[in-house]
């Protein structure tokens, strides 16, 4: 029975763990494997079992924020360091660079190979971090195709697999009168954005405001709603909205490979912005969309915008380049892609 451990502090690193696990599991069901650590709602439904002492999965992003979460980030990392003294045969790290790769070099000194499974964005800020991650790793799978060139100069096993969205998102059916709203899956992110965006979604009239529900939030989290919105799943929103208002991240590459247009706008605490600023070098664009095609092809706000400017806009708002970014996201499978890197891994 191979033995591996995850950390998956944040919402979308559980999204990604419970896809890899399934695909691992699919390719060699006559491989059994148990898998611990910190986890979340979808990686536990797989079968993941989380590691005795740590702190419940609550995504935090930002140089600020992560402040009022030292204490439980200090639990999870306890709970991991225990948990090397039982020998796995992998630690595999999702994202969270920060909070992970200090874990992965403690696991390596142990004997302990470690996965990385998203490179950080050094192509938007700290890029001399490459040398250090290589030291980290045993083999790094990355989502964007330029990524493995940053870490050849030191030696790492970087592979490009693809971005997951191409395997979720398929082409929404658009129906008319109906908005999508993605103001994120941090507690953070709705006291910034919901209230907006849902003042947005009044004024454009919309027959139906779809707002998915991340699995790390609860109804609870969102407080009471208009009449006209429904929670649904990611899914429903990206096959069904015809126009959507969404914060930076995965959401605009993904309804970008949905086909529908968008407007972006993000906030984050003033202080993190203002040294974001001052960290961020070369990087013209927020929304991946935009950065990944080198120009603004979607509108995008970030820290100072009013109700009245986002819904212009997504008046104005226009389809995305959809098969420009399906030809530089690769082909679909990725998550079979990357459970064939693991098992190789695990077969060394």
């Amino acid at each position: 029975m191979r033995r591996i451990l995850v950390s998956a502090q944040e919402a979308s690193g559980d999204r990604l763990g419970a896809e890899l696990f399934a695909a691992m599991a699919a390719a060699r069901p006559g491989d059994p494997f148990e898998v611990r650590g910190l986890v979340g709602p979808l990686l536990a439904a797989g079968g993941a079992a989380p590691l005795a002492g740590s702190a419940p999965m609550n995504p935090v992003m930002g140089l600020v924020e992560v402040l009022a979460h030292v204490g439980e980030l200090r639990r999870n990392t306890m709970a991991l360091r225990r948990a090397f003294d039982e020998r796995p045969d992998l630690l595999v790290v999702i994202d969270g660079a920060d909070f992970n790769l200090p874990l992965a070099r403690a696991a390596r000194a142990k004997g302990i190979p470690v996965l990385g499974l998203v490179s950080p964005q050094l192509w938007a800020w700290r890029s001399g971090r490459a040398r250090s991650i290589a030291r980290a790793l045993d083999l790094l799978l990355c989502l964007f195709p330029f990524e493995p060139a940053y870490y050849a100069p030191y030696g790492l096993d970087a592979r490009w697999i693809g971005h997951p969205a191409v395997d979720r998102v398929g082409l929404s059916a658009r129906e008319p009168g109906v908005v999508a709203l993605f103001p994120g899956s941090r507690r953070a992110e709705l006291r910034r954005l919901l209230a907006p965006f849902l003042a947005a979604a009044e004024r454009l009239e919309a027959r139906e405001v779809l707002l998915p529900l991340a699995a790390s939030l609860s109804p609870a989290d969102l407080g009471p709603l208009p009449s006209n919105v429904r929670l649904c799943s990611s899914a429903e929103a990206l096959g069904r909205a015809e126009l959507a208002l969404t914060k930076s991240g995965t959401s605009t590459l993904e309804l970008a490979l949905a086909g529908i247009p968008m407007v972006v706008a993000h906030r984050v605490h003033p202080l993190t912005y203002w040294l974001g600023k001052r960290l961020v070098r070369g990087v013209r664009h927020l929304a991946l969309p935009s950065i990944l095609l080198r120009r603004e092809a979607i509108r995008e706000y970030v820290q100072n915008f009013t109700v009245d400017q986002l819904v212009q806009s997504m008046k104005e708002a226009q389809p995305p380049p959809t098969a420009e970014l399906r030809a530089i996201l690769g082909e679909q499978g990725v998550a079979a892609r990357a459970a064939s890197a693991v098992w190789g891994l695990l077969d060394r």
